[in-house]
Protein backbone atom coordinates (compact mmCIF):
# COMPACT_ATOMS: atom_id res chain seq x y z
CA UNK A 1 0.00 0.00 0.00
CA UNK A 2 1.60 3.19 -0.85
CA UNK A 3 1.71 6.04 1.55
CA UNK A 4 1.90 3.40 4.53
CA UNK A 5 3.06 3.92 7.90
CA UNK A 6 5.07 0.79 9.41
CA UNK A 7 6.04 0.03 13.14
CA UNK A 8 6.64 -3.68 13.29
CA UNK A 9 8.17 -3.15 16.80
CA UNK A 10 5.36 -1.24 18.39
CA UNK A 11 2.46 -3.26 16.27
CA UNK A 12 3.89 -6.55 18.13
CA UNK A 13 4.44 -5.10 21.82
CA UNK A 14 0.39 -4.15 21.49
CA UNK A 15 -0.23 -7.43 20.23
CA UNK A 16 1.36 -9.22 23.07
CA UNK A 17 0.73 -7.13 25.73
CA UNK A 18 -0.38 -9.58 27.72
CA UNK A 19 -1.99 -7.77 31.12
CA UNK A 20 -3.59 -4.02 31.71
CA UNK A 21 -0.29 -2.26 32.15
CA UNK A 22 1.62 -3.44 29.41
CA UNK A 23 -0.80 -2.54 27.42
CA UNK A 24 -0.96 0.58 28.52
CA UNK A 25 2.67 1.24 28.17
CA UNK A 26 2.23 0.31 24.55
CA UNK A 27 -0.78 2.65 23.95
CA UNK A 28 1.17 5.46 25.51
CA UNK A 29 4.02 4.77 23.12
CA UNK A 30 1.62 4.93 19.98
CA UNK A 31 -0.27 8.39 21.36
CA UNK A 32 3.52 9.75 21.73
CA UNK A 33 4.72 9.20 17.99
CA UNK A 34 3.32 12.22 16.76
CA UNK A 35 6.26 14.11 17.09
CA UNK A 36 8.53 11.75 15.36
CA UNK A 37 6.27 12.48 12.26
CA UNK A 38 7.97 15.29 11.49
CA UNK A 39 10.95 13.63 9.89
CA UNK A 40 10.74 14.26 5.95
CA UNK A 41 10.68 10.70 4.88
CA UNK A 42 7.36 10.49 6.73
CA UNK A 43 5.63 13.81 6.95
CA UNK A 44 3.61 14.29 3.61
CA UNK A 45 4.49 10.97 2.10
CA UNK A 46 2.96 8.35 5.28
CA UNK A 47 -0.71 8.19 5.87
CA UNK A 48 -1.80 5.10 6.27
CA UNK A 49 -1.58 2.63 9.57
CA UNK A 50 -2.62 -0.57 8.58
CA UNK A 51 -0.10 -2.53 10.91
CA UNK A 52 -1.58 -0.57 14.13
CA UNK A 53 -5.44 -0.22 12.72
CA UNK A 54 -5.69 -3.92 13.10
CA UNK A 55 -4.14 -3.96 16.65
CA UNK A 56 -6.39 -1.23 17.72
CA UNK A 57 -9.28 -2.73 16.04
CA UNK A 58 -8.42 -6.03 17.86
CA UNK A 59 -8.89 -3.68 21.60
CA UNK A 60 -12.44 -4.23 22.17
CA UNK A 61 -12.14 -7.79 21.53
CA UNK A 62 -9.48 -8.04 23.99
CA UNK A 63 -11.21 -5.96 26.86
CA UNK A 64 -14.24 -8.02 26.16
CA UNK A 65 -16.47 -4.82 24.53
CA UNK A 66 -19.42 -6.30 22.48
CA UNK A 67 -20.69 -5.18 19.08
CA UNK A 68 -23.35 -2.81 19.06
CA UNK A 69 -25.64 -2.57 15.94
CA UNK A 70 -27.89 0.20 15.73
CA UNK A 71 -30.40 1.33 12.92
CA UNK A 72 -28.46 4.32 11.14
CA UNK A 73 -30.34 7.58 10.78
CA UNK A 74 -29.47 11.33 11.60
CA UNK A 75 -32.19 10.88 14.53
CA UNK A 76 -29.12 11.02 17.33
CA UNK A 77 -25.88 11.75 15.90
CA UNK A 78 -22.13 12.26 17.88
CA UNK A 79 -19.33 13.56 16.71
CA UNK A 80 -16.29 11.74 18.64
CA UNK A 81 -12.76 13.72 18.70
CA UNK A 82 -9.90 13.93 20.64
CA UNK A 83 -10.25 17.78 21.07
CA UNK A 84 -11.13 21.05 19.64
CA UNK A 85 -9.79 24.04 19.54
CA UNK A 86 -10.61 27.75 19.05
CA UNK A 87 -9.61 28.32 15.65
CA UNK A 88 -8.85 26.17 12.62
CA UNK A 89 -10.37 23.92 10.12
CA UNK A 90 -10.86 20.62 12.22
CA UNK A 91 -13.06 22.54 14.75
CA UNK A 92 -14.95 24.33 12.01
CA UNK A 93 -15.56 21.00 10.34
CA UNK A 94 -17.61 19.92 13.74
CA UNK A 95 -19.14 22.86 13.71
CA UNK A 96 -20.86 22.61 10.36
CA UNK A 97 -21.80 19.08 11.10
CA UNK A 98 -23.85 20.55 14.32
CA UNK A 99 -25.54 23.38 12.08
CA UNK A 100 -26.46 21.12 9.21
CA UNK A 101 -27.84 18.28 11.51
CA UNK A 102 -28.92 20.20 14.29
CA UNK A 103 -28.12 20.94 17.68
CA UNK A 104 -30.79 19.11 19.07
CA UNK A 105 -29.70 15.94 18.08
CA UNK A 106 -25.97 16.23 18.15
CA UNK A 107 -23.70 14.78 21.05
CA UNK A 108 -19.64 15.82 21.25
CA UNK A 109 -17.22 13.50 22.74
CA UNK A 110 -13.40 14.41 23.18
CA UNK A 111 -11.10 11.59 24.55
CA UNK A 112 -8.62 14.89 25.87
CA UNK A 113 -6.11 12.30 25.02
CA UNK A 114 -3.24 14.21 26.03
CA UNK A 115 -4.80 15.79 29.22
CA UNK A 116 -5.46 19.24 28.01
CA UNK A 117 -8.76 20.41 28.19
CA UNK A 118 -11.40 20.91 31.42
CA UNK A 119 -14.89 21.31 31.48
CA UNK A 120 -14.09 24.97 32.30
CA UNK A 121 -12.28 25.12 28.67
CA UNK A 122 -15.02 24.19 26.86
CA UNK A 123 -17.38 25.76 28.33
CA UNK A 124 -15.48 28.99 27.77
CA UNK A 125 -13.78 29.12 24.09
CA UNK A 126 -15.22 26.17 22.35
CA UNK A 127 -17.15 27.25 19.61
CA UNK A 128 -18.17 23.38 18.36
CA UNK A 129 -19.73 23.53 22.07
CA UNK A 130 -22.32 25.89 20.57
CA UNK A 131 -23.25 23.06 17.92
CA UNK A 132 -24.27 20.68 19.65
CA UNK A 133 -26.91 19.78 22.93
CA UNK A 134 -24.06 18.03 25.02
CA UNK A 135 -20.36 18.00 25.10
CA UNK A 136 -19.00 15.50 27.02
CA UNK A 137 -14.64 14.72 28.22
CA UNK A 138 -13.56 12.01 29.18
CA UNK A 139 -12.10 11.84 32.42
CA UNK A 140 -10.63 7.82 33.24
CA UNK A 141 -6.92 8.33 34.47
CA UNK A 142 -5.37 5.48 32.15
CA UNK A 143 -6.05 5.22 28.12
CA UNK A 144 -6.70 1.40 28.34
CA UNK A 145 -9.96 2.77 31.23
CA UNK A 146 -10.51 5.64 28.66
CA UNK A 147 -11.51 3.33 25.83
CA UNK A 148 -13.81 1.31 28.18
CA UNK A 149 -15.61 4.82 29.38
CA UNK A 150 -16.06 5.71 25.65
CA UNK A 151 -17.16 2.53 24.44
CA UNK A 152 -19.77 2.63 27.84
CA UNK A 153 -20.79 6.44 27.24
CA UNK A 154 -21.59 5.64 23.55
CA UNK A 155 -23.53 2.20 24.47
CA UNK A 156 -25.62 4.59 26.86
CA UNK A 157 -26.17 7.47 24.23
CA UNK A 158 -26.42 4.67 21.48
CA UNK A 159 -26.19 6.88 18.70
CA UNK A 160 -27.40 6.29 14.96
CA UNK A 161 -24.46 7.86 13.02
CA UNK A 162 -21.26 8.42 14.95
CA UNK A 163 -18.66 10.99 12.97
CA UNK A 164 -15.06 10.19 13.93
CA UNK A 165 -12.31 12.65 13.57
CA UNK A 166 -9.74 11.99 16.28
CA UNK A 167 -6.50 13.48 16.29
CA UNK A 168 -3.30 11.22 14.34
CA UNK A 169 -2.66 8.83 16.96
CA UNK A 170 -5.78 8.35 19.53
CA UNK A 171 -5.97 4.90 19.95
CA UNK A 172 -8.92 5.81 22.52
CA UNK A 173 -11.18 7.02 19.95
CA UNK A 174 -10.68 4.27 17.43
CA UNK A 175 -10.79 1.16 20.10
CA UNK A 176 -13.92 2.94 21.83
CA UNK A 177 -16.01 3.43 18.34
CA UNK A 178 -15.00 0.25 16.88
CA UNK A 179 -17.78 -1.60 18.05
CA UNK A 180 -20.24 0.64 16.53
CA UNK A 181 -19.12 0.77 13.35
CA UNK A 182 -21.96 -0.08 11.55
CA UNK A 183 -22.85 3.89 11.98
CA UNK A 184 -19.21 5.06 12.31
CA UNK A 185 -18.02 7.42 9.63
CA UNK A 186 -14.51 8.08 9.27
CA UNK A 187 -13.88 11.73 8.41
CA UNK A 188 -9.97 11.60 7.10
CA UNK A 189 -8.99 15.14 8.29
CA UNK A 190 -5.25 14.10 9.37
CA UNK A 191 -4.48 13.62 5.79
CA UNK A 192 -0.47 14.55 5.59
CA UNK A 193 0.51 12.46 8.56
CA UNK A 194 0.20 8.93 9.47
CA UNK A 195 -2.99 8.45 11.46
CA UNK A 196 -5.18 5.77 12.97
CA UNK A 197 -8.23 4.24 11.68
CA UNK A 198 -8.05 5.43 7.42
CA UNK A 199 -7.58 1.69 6.66
CA UNK A 200 -10.49 0.09 8.64
CA UNK A 201 -14.03 -0.85 7.37
CA UNK A 202 -16.27 1.40 9.14
CA UNK A 203 -19.50 2.50 7.74
CA UNK A 204 -17.66 5.25 5.31
CA UNK A 205 -13.93 6.47 5.11
CA UNK A 206 -14.82 10.20 3.81
CA UNK A 207 -12.52 12.38 2.93
CA UNK A 208 -12.47 16.45 3.74
CA UNK A 209 -9.33 17.23 1.45
CA UNK A 210 -8.64 16.48 -2.71
CA UNK A 211 -5.20 15.10 -2.51
CA UNK A 212 -6.03 12.66 0.64
CA UNK A 213 -8.82 11.64 -1.45
CA UNK A 214 -6.70 10.54 -4.47
CA UNK A 215 -4.33 8.80 -2.40
CA UNK A 216 -7.34 6.81 -0.32
CA UNK A 217 -8.60 6.10 -3.96
CA UNK A 218 -5.77 4.50 -5.02
CA UNK A 219 -5.35 2.52 -2.07
CA UNK A 220 -8.54 1.03 -2.97
CA UNK A 221 -9.83 2.27 0.12
CA UNK A 222 -13.41 3.09 -1.56
CA UNK A 223 -13.78 7.02 -0.08
CA UNK A 224 -16.45 9.66 -0.31
CA UNK A 225 -15.41 12.47 -1.80
CA UNK A 226 -17.26 15.23 0.49
CA UNK A 227 -14.77 18.10 0.86
CA UNK A 228 -15.33 21.04 2.80
CA UNK A 229 -17.80 23.72 2.86
CA UNK A 230 -18.46 27.44 4.32
CA UNK A 231 -22.01 27.90 5.31
CA UNK A 232 -22.59 31.57 4.58
CA UNK A 233 -25.46 33.89 2.65
CA UNK A 234 -24.59 33.59 -0.95
CA UNK A 235 -21.22 32.74 -1.87
CA UNK A 236 -19.02 35.82 -3.12
CA UNK A 237 -19.73 39.17 -2.27
CA UNK A 238 -19.94 41.60 -5.71
CA UNK A 239 -16.72 42.83 -8.01
CA UNK A 240 -15.05 45.62 -5.85
CA UNK A 241 -14.91 48.97 -6.72
CA UNK A 242 -11.86 49.41 -8.40
CA UNK A 243 -8.80 50.56 -6.22
CA UNK A 244 -5.43 51.55 -7.09
CA UNK A 245 -2.78 49.26 -7.38
CA UNK A 246 -0.50 51.10 -4.69
CA UNK A 247 -3.42 49.89 -2.48
CA UNK A 248 -2.81 46.44 -3.01
CA UNK A 249 -3.95 44.19 0.24
CA UNK A 250 -2.99 40.65 0.90
CA UNK A 251 -4.65 38.28 3.07
CA UNK A 252 -2.71 35.14 4.89
CA UNK A 253 -4.66 33.10 7.39
CA UNK A 254 -3.29 29.69 9.25
CA UNK A 255 -2.14 28.49 12.53
CA UNK A 256 2.00 29.24 14.00
CA UNK A 257 3.40 26.20 12.72
CA UNK A 258 2.15 25.97 8.81
CA UNK A 259 4.38 29.22 8.84
CA UNK A 260 6.93 27.62 10.78
CA UNK A 261 8.27 24.08 9.03
CA UNK A 262 11.53 24.30 7.18
CA UNK A 263 11.15 24.22 3.68
CA UNK A 264 13.35 25.15 0.33
CA UNK A 265 11.67 29.13 1.03
CA UNK A 266 10.81 30.60 4.51
CA UNK A 267 7.38 32.31 4.41
CA UNK A 268 9.25 35.72 4.27
CA UNK A 269 10.65 35.34 0.93
CA UNK A 270 7.02 34.78 -0.32
CA UNK A 271 5.74 37.60 1.90
CA UNK A 272 8.35 39.98 0.33
CA UNK A 273 8.12 39.09 -3.06
CA UNK A 274 4.65 39.74 -2.56
CA UNK A 275 4.89 43.18 -0.80
CA UNK A 276 7.95 43.62 -3.33
CA UNK A 277 4.89 43.49 -6.34
CA UNK A 278 3.15 46.73 -5.71
CA UNK A 279 4.73 49.66 -3.49
CA UNK A 280 2.60 50.67 -0.22
CA UNK A 281 1.31 47.15 -0.50
CA UNK A 282 0.26 45.51 2.88
CA UNK A 283 -0.12 42.00 3.88
CA UNK A 284 -2.69 41.07 7.08
CA UNK A 285 -1.96 37.92 8.51
CA UNK A 286 -4.92 36.23 10.32
CA UNK A 287 -4.56 33.56 12.94
CA UNK A 288 -2.75 33.29 15.94
CA UNK A 289 1.04 34.83 16.64
CA UNK A 290 3.87 34.98 18.69
CA UNK A 291 7.40 36.84 18.90
CA UNK A 292 8.65 33.57 16.82
CA UNK A 293 6.58 34.04 14.48
CA UNK A 294 6.73 37.61 14.61
CA UNK A 295 10.01 37.91 13.88
CA UNK A 296 10.63 35.25 11.29
CA UNK A 297 8.68 37.43 8.99
CA UNK A 298 9.12 40.91 10.45
CA UNK A 299 13.20 40.28 10.01
CA UNK A 300 13.65 39.18 6.51
CA UNK A 301 11.72 42.11 5.82
CA UNK A 302 14.13 45.21 6.96
CA UNK A 303 16.69 42.78 5.92
CA UNK A 304 15.47 43.51 2.24
CA UNK A 305 14.37 47.00 2.68
CA UNK A 306 10.93 46.59 3.65
CA UNK A 307 9.26 48.21 5.92
CA UNK A 308 7.82 45.36 8.23
CA UNK A 309 4.92 47.39 9.26
CA UNK A 310 3.49 46.91 6.24
CA UNK A 311 3.01 42.87 7.46
CA UNK A 312 0.23 43.25 9.95
CA UNK A 313 -0.57 40.78 12.41
CA UNK A 314 -4.17 40.96 12.99
CA UNK A 315 -4.87 38.03 15.28
CA UNK A 316 -7.47 35.32 14.76
CA UNK A 317 -10.81 35.84 13.20
CA UNK A 318 -13.89 34.01 14.14
CA UNK A 319 -14.76 34.10 10.34
CA UNK A 320 -12.41 34.30 7.61
CA UNK A 321 -14.71 35.06 4.93
CA UNK A 322 -16.34 38.02 6.48
CA UNK A 323 -12.70 39.15 7.75
CA UNK A 324 -11.55 39.13 3.99
CA UNK A 325 -14.58 41.09 2.87
CA UNK A 326 -14.45 43.73 5.90
CA UNK A 327 -10.54 44.13 5.53
CA UNK A 328 -11.11 44.49 1.66
CA UNK A 329 -8.72 42.25 0.47
CA UNK A 330 -7.65 41.98 -3.07
CA UNK A 331 -5.26 38.68 -3.29
CA UNK A 332 -5.56 35.62 -0.49
CA UNK A 333 -2.12 34.20 0.19
CA UNK A 334 -2.46 30.25 1.29
CA UNK A 335 -0.09 29.79 4.27
CA UNK A 336 2.97 27.91 3.42
CA UNK A 337 4.45 25.28 3.76
CA UNK A 338 1.86 23.97 5.18
CA UNK A 339 -1.66 24.85 3.16
CA UNK A 340 -4.81 25.13 4.85
CA UNK A 341 -7.65 23.55 2.97
CA UNK A 342 -10.81 25.29 5.30
CA UNK A 343 -8.47 28.43 4.39
CA UNK A 344 -8.47 28.17 0.84
CA UNK A 345 -12.23 27.00 1.01
CA UNK A 346 -12.94 30.24 2.81
CA UNK A 347 -10.83 32.37 0.63
CA UNK A 348 -12.88 31.36 -2.16
CA UNK A 349 -16.07 31.88 -1.20
CA UNK A 350 -15.17 35.50 -0.42
CA UNK A 351 -14.19 35.63 -3.95
CA UNK A 352 -10.73 35.32 -4.30
CA UNK A 353 -8.67 32.67 -6.40
CA UNK A 354 -5.91 32.00 -3.58
CA UNK A 355 -2.35 31.73 -4.64
CA UNK A 356 -0.93 28.60 -2.82
CA UNK A 357 2.52 28.42 -2.41
CA UNK A 358 3.56 24.57 -2.22
CA UNK A 359 7.26 23.18 -1.47
CA UNK A 360 8.09 21.19 -4.61
CA UNK A 361 10.43 19.04 -2.63
CA UNK A 362 7.66 18.21 0.32
CA UNK A 363 5.61 14.55 -0.28
CA UNK A 364 2.86 14.74 -2.40
CA UNK A 365 0.24 14.53 0.83
CA UNK A 366 1.35 18.26 1.34
CA UNK A 367 0.87 19.42 -2.25
CA UNK A 368 -2.62 21.42 -1.52
CA UNK A 369 -5.09 20.26 -4.39
CA UNK A 370 -8.61 21.24 -5.35
CA UNK A 371 -11.23 19.85 -7.63
CA UNK A 372 -11.81 23.89 -8.87
CA UNK A 373 -9.79 25.26 -10.94
CA UNK A 374 -9.75 28.90 -9.01
CA UNK A 375 -6.50 29.10 -7.67
CA UNK A 376 -2.90 29.19 -8.75
CA UNK A 377 -0.06 26.83 -7.56
CA UNK A 378 3.81 28.72 -7.56
CA UNK A 379 6.89 26.77 -6.06
CA UNK A 380 9.16 30.06 -5.50
CA UNK A 381 9.29 33.56 -4.63
CA UNK A 382 9.94 34.93 -8.08
CA UNK A 383 6.38 33.02 -9.59
CA UNK A 384 4.42 36.25 -7.32
CA UNK A 385 4.61 38.84 -9.64
CA UNK A 386 2.62 36.13 -12.70
CA UNK A 387 0.71 34.38 -9.97
CA UNK A 388 -0.79 38.04 -8.57
CA UNK A 389 -2.03 38.73 -12.08
CA UNK A 390 -3.28 35.23 -12.80
CA UNK A 391 -5.31 35.00 -9.11
CA UNK A 392 -7.19 38.66 -10.44
CA UNK A 393 -8.23 36.84 -13.61
CA UNK A 394 -9.63 33.72 -11.94
CA UNK A 395 -11.34 35.86 -9.02
CA UNK A 396 -13.20 37.44 -12.14
CA UNK A 397 -14.44 34.15 -13.39
CA UNK A 398 -15.11 32.75 -9.47
CA UNK A 399 -17.27 35.40 -9.32
CA UNK A 400 -19.21 35.27 -12.57
CA UNK A 401 -22.79 32.67 -12.53
CA UNK A 402 -20.32 29.84 -14.02
CA UNK A 403 -18.20 30.29 -10.91
CA UNK A 404 -20.64 30.89 -8.78
CA UNK A 405 -22.52 27.92 -9.42
CA UNK A 406 -19.39 25.50 -9.84
CA UNK A 407 -18.55 26.95 -6.18
CA UNK A 408 -21.66 26.36 -4.74
CA UNK A 409 -22.22 22.85 -5.96
CA UNK A 410 -18.74 22.67 -4.49
CA UNK A 411 -19.50 23.29 -0.90
CA UNK A 412 -23.06 21.62 -1.22
CA UNK A 413 -21.16 18.18 -1.81
CA UNK A 414 -20.45 18.24 1.79
CA UNK A 415 -23.64 19.43 3.29
CA UNK A 416 -25.92 16.48 1.18
CA UNK A 417 -23.10 14.03 2.60
CA UNK A 418 -24.10 15.51 6.14
CA UNK A 419 -27.31 15.89 5.73
CA UNK A 420 -27.97 12.42 3.98
CA UNK A 421 -25.14 9.98 4.08
CA UNK A 422 -24.30 10.62 0.73
CA UNK A 423 -22.09 13.57 -1.93
CA UNK A 424 -23.86 15.23 -4.56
Amino acid sequence: MDFAYENPELEAAIGRAGNVDDLERALRALSELVPTFMQPDVRGWKTFCPGLDKQVADLPRRLKLQDVFIEKSNDNVCIVATRFYGTGGHSKVASDIGRLIGREPTTIVLTDLYRQLSQKMLISGLPAAHSCRALALLSAPTMVEKIVELYMLLAAIRPSRIFLMQNHMDPVAVAGVWPFRSVVEFLHHADHQPGLGATLPFSSHVDLTYACHRACQSAGLDPVWAGMTVLAEGIAPPPPAPRPVRSLRFATCGSKHKYMHPANHAWSAFAAAALGSAPDSTIIHIGPVDEALTRSVHDPLLAAGIDPARYRFAGPAPDLREALIEEEIDVYLASYPDSGGRANLEALAAGLAPIVPTAAEAGPLLHFDMALPYWVRINTPDEMPAAIARSFELSSALRSPDGQAALHAEFSRFEDYVRSGVPT
